[in-house]
């Protein structure tokens, strides 16, 4: 089989297109959560990818580029928009469900599910201390979903779900090394607009004026986080940049305080802390291993 053409890596471009990714996803959650009571998730998800989705048609006329829309890899395109879109559903309903500094914690567990869909997807080899430490990590969610009036148990399993969801997203974006981000992003934002349209007869309310902004703004918002966020994976190696996914939390406390006055406890911080801790010793692990010859190498796109 012909081997995928990969390009080099560049670190510091990966890590600031990154970062800036996760401030925009966690305002586009702000954004959402105001939206409680006024359109549902699906609506939202429909009206996020709509938005995003026209000033890259728009742009493709305009540069008269179709080649944008041929993809290389169309099964593991396939998977990231199927699996993405459900995902993105879920990553709102339980920003809705939960504070959002609670869901960004949660959402964490990302990180160090990624070497467990290694593991799967891969068939990459996990030691025990790496399998440990994901137990450890995933302790750190009983603290926050401790009994709270502020949110539900369903909420937490809904936002665990999504985590499970990113972490898939991060592996398959990987394996798409060798594709351009504007055909990723396009296509994930074309797939974000008919999965969910199709339960719109069900669930379609009008938005208003008072609702426009806010959606218009989770297009904006969105549709510049998951750019970025497909170009910092493809620059970088998703375990360099996955730490920085933690930077949210920041902004995430931020906006509880500002926006609704609340103030998250310290089990919310106990378990991001866990949870950073977890993943930071499974990347000493694979690094260490890697060192060895025994680790899957990031540089190469995985045959998803």
């Amino acid at each position: 089989m012909k081997r995928l053409e990969t390009k080099p890596d560049h670190i510091l471009k990966g890590i600031a297109y990154a970062c800036t990714a996760f401030f925009m996803f966690t305002v586009m959650q702000a954004f959402n959560k105001l939206l409680v009571g006024q359109h549902n998730v699906i609506e939202i998800a429909f009206w996020r990818n709509l938005l995003a989705l026209l000033p890259c048609l728009v742009y493709i006329a305009w540069t008269r580029k179709p080649e944008l829309l041929k993809t290389k890899m169309p099964k593991t395109m396939a998977l990231r928009v199927i699996v993405g879109t459900f995902g993105l559903m879920m990553t709102f309903e339980a920003t809705q469900r939960l504070p959002i500094a609670n869901a960004t914690v949660i959402f964490f567990t990302s990180t160090i599910m990624i070497p467990v869909m290694a593991h799967f997807f891969l068939r990459e080899h996990i030691g025990l201390q790496r399998w440990i430490a994901v137990a450890i990590g995933m302790s750190g969610v009983l603290l926050v979903a401790q009994p709270s009036a502020e949110y539900t148990m369903m909420g937490v399993l809904i936002a665990l779900g999504a985590a499970t969801v990113h972490a898939t997203i991060q592996v398959a974006i990987r394996a798409m090394k060798s594709e351009s981000p504007f055909t990723i992003t396009l296509y994930f934002f074309a797939g974000g607009v008919v999965i969910p349209a199709l339960a719109l007869p069900w669930a379609f309310h009008m938005p208003t004026m008072e609702t426009i902004p806010y959606l218009l703004a989770i297009g904006v918002t969105g549709g510049l986080g998951q750019y970025f966020l497909t170009r910092g994976f493809q620059l970088a190696p998703a375990s360099l940049l996955s730490p920085f996914n933690y930077t949210g939390l920041i902004w995430a406390t931020g906006l509880d305080i500002l926006i609704w006055n609340y103030v998250p406890g310290w089990p919310v911080f106990a378990g991001g802390a866990i949870i950073m801790s977890s993943y930071l010793f499974i990347l000493y692990r694979e690094r260490k291993t890697s060192a060895n010859g025994r680790a899957y190498s990031s540089t190469k796109p995985p045959a998803l």
